[in-house]
């Protein structure tokens, strides 16, 4: 598969020790390594006792004729649009987004991790990214949780050589094309650097700003992962910024192409990260205005993705992260859930119902009780496929039994665990590496992409994204990126790497 070339929502998770969201592991081994109220713009008093004089009415009108002739077609470059895709019109009728776009599943299979024959295969993260740096003509925006993408960040492995391509072509692009590119990530450690970060801004190819949950929230990580390029190209998914997310770790995300609509809605969430990132800042009680959207789930923009017609919002966390008219990502992948009408099928790292970074342990059973009404009071086939790796929480087979435990003949809902095998000894040397990092889910009428696992912690306090498309309104039958990514997942659950809990 060839990429196609252009023309509302305080104790979480963190991605771990090596650098992925590993739970515990992450807060014992790697733990933080890996707005100021947004200041409002002041706007002076216009004055206007001069021009209320009878006799300058005429030239007042005729002025303000000129401002609006002139300044209108630049209000669709501001920031809180600059597309018809918003959802919905004034009049509140949809609108849809005048791009035709292109999307393209991608993912990163760890090396030797082979399929049957003939299984569904996408264009790997490593291309996606190298895409979207020769794409850019003057801006690249990445949110992260951290980055290692050099191998002497960590651990120095033949295979880490796709990061460091990556890690070079960010230079490249900053140096010699002058390349404006903005970094926000999670705030690292003393001890613990994002050393190619302070290599980007030493080199003066990056401004990158960090945020502070343990200042803003108490808790917490920014543990998103997206790119916008030029306000046209978007990358969002699994993947950290680390050499193990191209060659080492099973991820899935999703490149859209040429999608001025989509592009700036996501530029308001990564706006929310920049100005949380700037010293002292705090959260607002009430965001800009110019951040909110009215792309979400009650009126999600209507897309044109590879010629089908994709109703599409981008769901947040936490709830304090967003704006007027952003969903969080809670209830995004609630919506899923509930308007599945014959199977659901979830592929995670790690899913749980109860806090894992509080004080005290806090019930909080949201998509559990979700999953199991789907399954029992609706009938819907419910399938989940969890990670087991060497640093998965005991904890969660429990609660993952508590669930396969209802199979029944009415209620058709199983478990299964998937586990990428290190199939040499240099292998099992990699640390945090080898598992399945994949945060998305398919019904038979959605499809729903994140980059957060499924554990409360991750939407109380923990900063995230979700894409949730849905084609099934089509005149046509065919939804392709629901039926892709389905494909995926029945490839997965049906591997050997898969086995039942």
């Amino acid at each position: 598969m060839t990429i196609p070339k252009t023309d509302t929502c305080k104790k979480t998770v963190l991605d771990s020790a090596g650098k992925l969201d590993f739970g515990e592991f992450e807060l014992q081994l790697f733990d933080g390594r890996y707005m100021n109220k947004r200041q409002q713009q002041q706007t002076s008093d216009v004055k206007l006792g001069s021009w209320l004089k009878p006799s300058c009415i005429p030239i007042s009108i005729i002025l303000l004729l000129i401002v609006l002739v002139v300044l209108f077609p630049l209000l669709g470059h501001s920031r809180d649009g600059g597309f018809s895709g918003q959802g919905t019109s004034k009049d509140g009728k949809p609108v849809t987004c005048l791009n035709s776009c292109s999307f393209t599943l991608l993912e990163s299979i760890p090396e030797n991790l082979t399929f049957a024959s003939g299984s569904p295969s996408h264009v790997s993260t490593y291309e996606g990214w190298k895409t979207l740096l020769q794409l850019a003509t003057r801006e690249i925006k990445i949110a992260s949780f951290y980055w290692t993408l050099r191998g002497g960040d960590i651990y120095e492995d033949p295979s880490d050589w796709q990061g460091e391509d990556i890690f070079k072509e960010i230079i490249l692009a900053g140096k010699n094309r002058s390349i404006d590119i903005k970094i926000a990530q999670n705030k690292p450690k003393e001890k613990e650097p994002n050393l190619d970060t302070e290599e980007l801004v030493q080199q003066g190819v990056a401004t990158v700003r960090s945020v502070d949950f343990e200042h803003l929230l108490g808790a917490g990580v920014l543990h998103t992962k997206f790119w916008i390029v030029d306000d046209q190209h978007i990358y969002v998914g699994s993947a950290n910024m680390d050499w193990r997310s191209l060659t080492q770790v099973k991820e899935l995300g999703a490149l859209i192409l040429n999608c001025g609509c989509l592009a700036k809605d996501l530029d308001k969430v990564f706006q929310v990260y920049w100005d949380l990132g700037l010293p002292n800042a705090t959260v607002p009680t009430h965001w800009p205005a110019d951040l909110s959207t009215n792309i979400n789930v009650e009126t999600p923009a209507s897309v044109d993705f590879n010629g089908t017609s994709t109703q599409t919002y981008f769901s947040s966390s936490p709830p304090s992260f967003c704006p007027d008219g952003r969903t969080g990502d809670i209830d995004g992948i609630l919506d899923v859930i509930t308007s599945a009408q014959e199977f659901i099928h979830i592929a995670v790292m790690d899913y749980l119902p109860v806090t894992q970074y509080t004080k005290e342990v806090k019930f909080w059973p949201r998509i559990d009780d979700a999953l199991r009404a789907a399954a029992i009071e609706r009938g819907i086939e419910v399938h989940l496929l969890i990670s087991k790796w060497n640093h998965t929480h005991h904890d969660m087979y429990r609660y993952l039994r508590s669930l396969s435990v209802l199979r029944s003949r009415y209620i058709n809902l199983h478990v299964k665990l998937f586990e990428v095998p290190a199939f040499t000894p240099e292998q099992e040397l990699i640390p945090f590496g080898r598992v399945n990092h994949n945060k998305y889910m398919v019904t038979d009428n959605k499809a729903y992409i994140g980059t957060s696992n499924w554990t409360p912690d991750y939407f109380i306090n923990t900063a995230g994204v979700g894409l949730i498309m849905d084609q099934s309104g089509n005149y046509t039958s065919s939804q392709p990126i629901r039926e892709q990514l389905n494909s995926v997942f029945e490839r997965d659950w049906n591997s050997p790497y898969a086995q039942w809990l």
